[in-house]
Order: C-alpha cells, then sequence, then structure tokens
C-alpha cells in the first residue's frame, strides 16, 4: 500500500468519526439562542480539526517510536541504524521477556517485525493482535523474492510490509504515516471530547433550567410581595401623619387595617422568607453546576498533577447527572483516607463520564421503555498501599462472555445504531493503561450487572516525579 494511500485511508476514517460528531443533537434547547451557538461552535471546531491537514513530516517533539523485532543480528543492526539516521528512536526486542517489558512500558508508533522464511531460524512467536493493539502500525519484513511471505503476512493480521533492500524514502514514509497516526489518535481523542460536551449541554441546560425556573418564580413573587406591602406601608405613613397633626385616626387606622387585610400581612410574613431561601438555594445549585463544569472542562495540563481523585468523580457525576437520573439512583462511597493522586485530571475525568453514561446506557436498556423503578450506579474510591481503586457499578443488562474481552477495542459496541460509537472504553483504556501506568478491569454477568475497577499508582512513574503539583481548578 503506498503512503498516500495510507494518509488518505486514515482521513478518511477520520473524517467519518468527526461527521458523526458535527451530527451531535442537543434534544429539548435547539430553540434557545445559546444552545444554537455552542452547537454551532461544537460543529465549527469538527470542521476546523476535519479538514486541518498536519505536515506529512515527522513533527517536531512527537518522536516516532520503533519496536525492532528481529532475530538476524546482522539484519537487525542495519534496520536499527537505518531508523536511527531518520531520527526514530528504537526499541530492540530479542526475547519474550523484553517483549513483555516493552508492551507494558509503552505504545510504540511503529513495530517492525521479521517474519519467519523457509530454511531460516525462527523468529520471536508474535501474537499480532496484541501487536495492532499496542503499536498504532505494524509492518513484517518479507523477502520480495517470496511472494507467499507478503500473502502470509498480511493474513497472520500485519498491516504493511517491507523489504530489507527498500528505499530511504520508503521507509520515511512509513515513519511519517506513524507519526500522522498518533496525531489522528490525539484528533480523535479531542473529537470524543467535543461530542461529550455537546451530548451532555442538553443536560446541562436542562440542569440548570430547573433551578433557574424556581428562581425566577420566586423573585417574581417578592417583587408581587413588595408591591403589596408598599401599599401597607403607605397607610402607615398617613396614619402616623393624622395622628402628628391631632386628627382623627379613625379613618387612617381603617384604611391600615383594609391595607393590610389585602396585602395579607400574614402570608407574606410567613412566605417571603421561604421565598428568599429557596432563592438563594437555586443559586447555590447554578453555581455549583457551573462550577462543575468548569472543573471538569478544565483544559488539561500535559503533566501528571495531583488531584483529589473523589472531588474529580462527584463534579463528573453533576455534571453528567441529566444522564442517568431518569434511569437510575447514582450512589457515591469515597474513602476518606485516599490521598492525592498524580494523574491527568481531564482525561481521569473524561473516563469517569464515558463510564457513568455507559452504565446509564446499560441500566436503560434493561429496564425498557417503561421502567417501574429504576437501576443503581454505584462509584466507590478506595486507597490501596500502592493503588487508588475506583469502582464503577451497574445494574445493567451485562455483557456476554463473546464481547468481555473486545469492549476496549476502538470502535466495538453493543448499543443500537446511532447510539455508541465504541470509542468511549477504548480512549479509557488508553488513558488509564498507557498514560496513567496503571490497570482497568471489568467483571460482568448477564441480567445483572457490570462492574469496571480503575487503579492508578499512588506514585507516579520516575520520569514524572519532578513536575508534580496539586492539579489547579
Amino acid at each position: 500500500m503506498q503512503a498516500v494511500r495510507i494518509n488518505a485511508l486514515s482521513d478518511q476514517i477520520l473524517a467519518t468519526r468527526y461527521r458523526k460528531l458535527t451530527q451531535v443533537r442537543i434534544d429539548g434547547v435547539m430553540s434557545n439562542q445559546s444552545s444554537r451557538g455552542l452547537a454551532g461552535a461544537i460543529r465549527r471546531e469538527a470542521f476546523r480539526l476535519t479538514h486541518e491537514r498536519r505536515e506529512t513530516d515527522v513533527v517536531e517533539g512527537n518522536t516516532v517510536r520503533v519496536l525492532l523485532i528481529d532475530h538476524d543480528q546482522q539484519l537487525r543492526a542495519a534496520w536499527q541504524a537505518r531508523f536511527q539516521t531518520l531520527g526514530a528512536e528504537i526499541t530492540v526486542v530479542t526475547n519474550q521477556d523484553d517483549l513483555d517489558k516493552a508492551f507494558k512500558d509503552t505504545r510504540f508508533s511503529i513495530a517492525v517485525y521479521r517474519l519467519d522464511q523457509p530454511g531460516q531460524e525462527a523468529s520471536l512467536p508474535i501474537n499480532t493482535e496484541l501487536l495492532n493493539q499496542r503499536c498504532y502500525w505494524s509492518v513484517a519484513i518479507v523477502n520480495d523474492h517470496e511472494p507467499s511471505l507478503t500473502k502470509k503476512a498480511y493474513d497472520t493480521g500485519f498491516m504493511d510490509c517491507l523489504c530489507d533492500d527498500c528505499t530511504a524514502e520508503v521507509l520515511a514514509s512509513r515513519l511519517d504515516h506513524a507519526s500522522h497516526l498518533i496525531q489522528l489518535d490525539e484528533r480523535l481523542a479531542q473529537a470524543q471530547k467535543l461530542e461529550s460536551v455537546g451530548e451532555l449541554a442538553a443536560g446541562i441546560a436542562h440542569e440548570i433550567n430547573t433551578p433557574i425556573q424556581y428562581v425566577g418564580d420566586n423573585a417574581r413573587f417578592v417583587q408581587e410581595a413588595c408591591n403589596d406591602i408598599n401599599g401597607v406601608l403607605v397607610q402607615c405613613q398617613k396614619l402616623i401623619e393624622a395622628i402628628d397633626s391631632g386628627e382623627d385616626s379613625k379613618q387612617a387606622t381603617e384604611a391600615l387595617r383594609s391595607a393590610m387585610d389585602e396585602a395579607d400581612i400574614e402570608y407574606l410574613a410567613e412566605e417571603i422568607p421561604s421565598a428568599i431561601s429557596q432563592t438563594l438555594e437555586g443559586v447555590d445549585r447554578v453555581s455549583g453546576i457551573v462550577r462543575a463544569m468548569k472543573e471538569f472542562s478544565h483544559p488539561g495540563v500535559s503533566e501528571m498533577s495531583l488531584t483529589d481523585l473523589s472531588n474529580s468523580i462527584q463534579n463528573t457525576v453533576m455534571v453528567a447527572r441529566n444522564e442517568w437520573k431518569y434511569v437510575a439512583n447514582l450512589e457515591t462511597d469515597f474513602d476518606p483516607d485516599l490521598p492525592p493522586v498524580p494523574c491527568l485530571p481531564g482525561e481521569f475525568n473524561q473516563v469517569i463520564l464515558n463510564m457513568i453514561v455507559n452504565a446509564a446506557h446499560a441500566i436503560s436498556d434493561s429496564l425498557g421503555a417503561t421502567p417501574e423503578q429504576k437501576g443503581v450506579i454505584t462509584i466507590s474510591t478506595k486507597a490501596t498501599n500502592t493503588h487508588a481503586k475506583v469502582q464503577i457499578r451497574d445494574t445493567g443488562q451485562g455483557v456476554s462472555p463473546e464481547n468481555i474481552d473486545r469492549i476496549f477495542k476502538p470502535f466495538f459496541t453493543t448499543k443500537a445504531a446511532g447510539k455508541g460509537t465504541g470509542q468511549g472504553l477504548a480512549i479509557a483504556h488508553s488513558v488509564i493503561v498507557e498514560k496513567h501506568k496503571g490497570t482497568i478491569d471489568v467483571t460482568s454477568e448477564l441480567g445483572k450487572g457490570t462492574c469496571f475497577t480503575i487503579q492508578i499508582p499512588l506514585q507516579a512513574a520516575p520520569e514524572n516525579l519532578d513536575v508534580l503539583e496539586p492539579a489547579e481548578v
């Protein structure tokens, strides 16, 4: 496959993904001018990202990491030198232990593997499915005099083939393509965040609209009450003037009593404090939603920051409230002894959001169109000796055994068409495992529900220890 065709295919995938993004429908608030503005902003950003072409050269600062798996010592040294000349970072693997360690430590831009040839020493056995999960692009080194090897490479699951005598231009094009795929992955992650904002916009607007309504109703009540009280105060002033002038105050007294009865002063004295209290409660509610949204959408820092996971989860729960409140009760159980955890707060929030939305959808599907009772979503945190553990449980329909091993794969989804994109859990896996060096596991039972367990190290990787600081919110 030519490099230009590879890049075109990558852009086609990206364009398809962004077209889906631009079709996000903000139900219930499209008549509202501010909601239309938000929808327009999302679509404009999606359009910009879709049509923004990155340079095909390797971007400065975006190192291409090459995993080289070759049992032939001489040829391996030659390939290593060629990649180094092109500025790539090389990891050489010759045994299974090195391979396991390499997969655990990082994700590679491109994997280059020498495919077995008749009469040659056998290469290190490789699981191409795992290789393609841990590397953006997988390439088999084949002998161009053995056409059957090329077919074997593609049948085995490799994405591309190279020969030992390929030109420097061909090799450079593969590195350029690997760099392009990294950029594609970053842009898809950004698209996921934009899509989340679009999908949550209606719910957030609804959550804000409810307290704003009773703030407005109570403010109008107090306004009318003030008009009535003004009438009473006018009659009080007249009574005082009558007494001061020595006139008969009986008529002024009757007028005051009539004004008080008409205004229903006893009722106002009882209801005005309550209306003011409810108004302040509504203002606090709106402030809480805005604050949670601000913290949730805070621009992610590029380095690890010490983060209060319980507070981050609570903010995300509030932001996503409209997604779950109609189908589930959400319970939290936070460990008060959990210390601040080194993480990327913005990306962690995105993971929790994806999990909550998935749980709500699973419960909704299990309840049907006319649920008699709600399901339950439970989120808990706990500190272990070495990790912070977060569990998200739901009482949804569960995941079948044949699908449990596939749920973290990109674009895999069991949801109905138009309801899921298959990106949420894939991004969650990437964020937790690759960026935080943690783990994410899932257990599920059909008809009973699913539990996701996230574990993040309490100590950052050595390369991040010198940049840790409290997360800014």
